[in-house]
């Protein structure tokens, strides 16, 4: 996401990126990579529509 792999060069993607994981849980182990991106996909679906 940046050249230099510091995380004040991205902020926005940092926020979202923490949002999705402190609000919608995706800090979690997943079973398979099936259901992380599920679950991923409806984080963002409802970030995106709800929030």
């Amino acid at each position: 996401m940046t050249e230099d792999d510091h995380c004040y060069e991205n902020a926005m993607a940092e926020r979202v990126n923490g949002i999705l994981k402190d609000e919608f849980y995706l800090d979690q182990i997943f079973d398979n990579l099936q259901h992380a991106k599920r679950a991923t996909k409806n984080a963002i679906n409802l970030y995106n529509e709800i929030r």
